[in-house]
């Protein structure tokens, strides 16, 4: 979505135990954790998960900091096992209570009673809904074992449609077969393996 709406990078979020990477782009080195903005819409992009020990605090600064800015509301792209798909909606969201009203134009069931969010998802939602702020979590079906940018690209489409963003998720499409093919293939090579081994 960053690529997409041509959003520059305005901060980066910094903790204490960082992951000791970076990575190159166009655009010179890429962080854990930086900050974007395109008019009006700020994005937090997250290459890597924070640390176990900074999790919780990370997700409530972050949280702490909308509020604190006065942002409009806050959408939140996770993922829930695919094993708890029961029927034909390929994805659904979690608002709080300051965003019920506008949860509507996702036309979407919210997350079915019961199941849980997990994570920093769950440390923002909470945070949010203690403050009244309008926030949403879209949750797509997706692949636990491995990426899944199908999943990616439906949150998006489904952001996008209801933000009016016009987004290009063709990019995320292509990799979701590419991934696919080759996690098909491993999966066969790993079964011929097992079978000859135990033959």
């Amino acid at each position: 979505m960053i690529h997409a709406l041509k959003a520059n990078r305005i901060g980066f979020v910094d903790v204490s135990n960082p992951p000791p990477w970076v990575g190159t782009a166009e655009g010179g080195l890429v962080t854990p954790f930086e900050v974007y903005r395109k008019n009006k819409t700020v994005l937090i992009k997250l290459e890597f998960s924070p640390h176990r020990s900074e999790e919780a605090e990370f997700a409530k600064a972050l949280s702490d900091w909308a509020i604190n800015q006065r942002f409009k509301d806050a959408i939140l792209i996770g993922g829930l096992d695919s094993a708890f798909k029961q029927n034909k909606d390929d994805f659904c969201i979690v608002p709080t209570g300051a965003y019920l009203d506008r949860a509507k134009l996702f036309k979407a069931p919210i997350l079915e009673a019961g199941l849980l969010v997990y994570g920093p998802l769950a440390v923002m939602l909470s945070q949010f809904e203690i403050h009244d702020f309008p926030a949403v979590a879209v949750l797509p079906y997706a692949e636990p074992a491995r990426a899944d940018p199908a999943a990616a690209a439906l949150a998006i489409r489904k952001i996008s449609k209801t933000y009016n963003y016009n987004v290009d998720v063709n990019d995320l499409v292509k990799d979701a077969k590419f991934i696919e093919r080759e996690f098909d293939q491993k999966s066969r090579m790993t079964r011929k393996s097992l079978q000859r081994m135990y033959a």
